[in-house]
Formats: C-alpha cells, sequence, structure tokens
C-alpha cells in the first residue's frame, strides 16, 4: 500500500488539479467575455485594425478610450470597441485651432517680436529652397 506521504510530490497533484481548475473558470469567462464584446483581440491584432502601432493600443487603453480584458495572462481589448473607434475615423495630431485661438496666439506673438528681430530679418536673407 501507497500512502500520500511515502509518495514525492503527492500534494502537487492536488494543486494541480486545483490550478486546472481555475484555468477552466477563467477559460469560460474569457469565452462570455469574447461573445459578448464580439471577440476579443490583442493589442498587436487592435493595432492592425486601427492602423496606429500596437503601443498606441497600450495608451488607448491606459486613457480608458478601449476597454482592458485579462485572461489567461494576456491582455485582450473588444473587437466592438475596436471596430467602432474605427468607424468614428478619429483623426491622428491636434484637432484644429479656431479662428479666435489662432489669432490670440498671433497676438501675442507679434506682442513679443521686437524691433531687433524686425531688423535681423530684414537684413539677412531666407535661404533658397532646393
Amino acid at each position: 500500500m501507497v500512502t500520500s506521504s511515502s509518495v514525492p510530490y503527492a500534494h502537487s497533484s492536488s494543486s494541480g488539479k486545483a490550478k486546472a481548475k481555475g484555468l477552466l473558470a477563467e477559460l469560460r469567462q474569457m469565452s462570455l467575455t469574447s461573445e459578448k464584446e464580439g471577440g476579443l483581440l490583442s493589442h498587436a491584432q487592435a493595432a492592425l485594425l486601427l492602423e496606429v502601432s500596437a503601443r498606441r493600443v497600450s495608451e488607448l487603453v491606459e486613457l480608458g478610450k478601449l476597454e482592458r480584458y485579462d485572461f489567461l495572462g494576456r491582455t485582450y481589448v473588444s473587437v466592438s470597441e475596436v471596430l467602432a473607434r474605427r468607424e468614428a475615423d478619429v483623426k491622428a495630431g491636434r484637432p484644429v485651432r479656431s479662428i479666435g485661438k489662432r489669432l490670440s496666439v498671433a497676438a501675442k506673438l507679434v506682442a513679443k517680436y521686437d524691433l531687433v528681430n524686425a531688423a535681423v530679418d530684414v537684413i539677412t536673407p531666407e535661404p533658397k529652397k532646393k
């Protein structure tokens, strides 16, 4: 007769079963979430769809623009959220300034422009474009 105390690592099989149960539960949760969200994508896959870098997808997750899902040691984003963002056709860069804002910036620039700068601009020729 073999007892559990005489078998090396006998307790590891019970912890292995517990780990497998946890993984199966996480897999079920991932499946439910995937069904609810229309699928799950890795950051690299989302980056391809959004035509941005994987780092930018990570930034969007950090900013709360895309929700983060962690399953089985990996990070995912929702297909439906990625497609909605793609359909929104968000433009890169800063938004266009209003005319009032542009005039305000121009006024500040002119206020800092002194006669010495004006004289230097008149004396020095602009470099020719090649």
